[in-house]
């Protein structure tokens, strides 16, 4: 009965997690990196790169990696991944370990936060922000994608 309770409140509460759209805010979250380390998505934000595959999240480095190490410090943006769908024990022996070797922060969403940001197939979801209202949402694939929309 109390399996039965729970899971109708889960999908509930999944039910009514809506995407990140045009127009909306989005709301003060706390997404831990690949430290550990909290971050704060707030009005300071300009733009958020989101990734949720592991080609989307090689793009995302090549193009990073071309870029001082302050360059999302620089210009208000935040690197966000989802590595939810990894299996726990190559994410903590493997992926984490590696990550840890890059010069910029990933924020790592949980399963919680994953219904907020929108995904198309095989894309890099860039969404931009003007204090916390997003004022554009668009999907790219390459890394010259992502230049161009840094220029």
């Amino acid at each position: 009965m109390i399996k039965k309770l729970l899971l109708t409140i889960f999908l509930g509460v999944v039910a009514f997690a809506n995407p990140l759209t045009v127009n909306s805010s989005v709301p003060e979250l706390k997404i831990k990196d690949q430290f550990e380390k909290e971050h704060t998505l707030d009005s300071n934000i300009k733009t958020i790169i989101f990734s949720a595959t592991k080609d989307e999240n090689n793009t995302i480095k090549e193009f990073l990696n071309s870029k001082g190490n302050d360059f999302l410090t620089t210009n208000h943006v935040v690197y966000v991944a989802d590595i939810t769908g990894m299996p726990s024990l190559i994410t903590k022996f493997i992926a984490l370990p590696k990550m840890k070797n890059y010069s910029f922060p990933i924020l790592l969403i949980d399963e919680e936060n994953k219904v907020l940001f929108p995904v198309e197939k095989d894309k890099i979801t860039i969404i931009t922000l003007d204090n916390s209202k997003i004022t554009d949402v668009k999907y790219i694939k390459t890394a010259e994608d992502l230049a161009t929309t840094f220029k």
